[in-house]
């Protein structure tokens, strides 16, 4: 599959069927300046949505979960702790450690 973007949002890899509302937010909030969905996992359970995993050099990583499948979503931004108070306010992740480490 080509590389591209739609929205911030970049299209290397198939994106689990489920998961694609939450990334539009994501390229919604102006702090965000990309979105690259990963890998694929089959996972068994029923819990939907995305969880907060880490910070990453250039911004942050989640877990986008769909019923039978997880993805990777690593979210590029300067300030990781906005974004993510934004995703909870908007309910897309439930929660954050408050003590974000420094990510130098």
């Amino acid at each position: 599959m080509a590389k591209f973007r739609r929205q911030k949002v970049k299209r290397q890899h198939h994106v689990v069927q489920g998961i694609e509302d939450g990334l539009k937010i994501l390229s919604q909030i102006p702090a965000v300046d990309g979105v690259i969905p990963g890998i694929i996992k089959p996972k068994s359970g029923g819990s939907l949505g995305f969880t907060f995993q880490y910070l990453t050099a250039s911004g942050f990583k989640l877990i986008g979960r769909s019923s039978g499948a997880a993805q990777e979503v690593f979210v590029i931004t300067p300030d990781p702790s906005s974004v993510l108070h934004a995703l909870v306010d908007q309910g897309i992740i439930p929660s954050f450690p408050e003590s974000l480490p420094d990510q130098s």
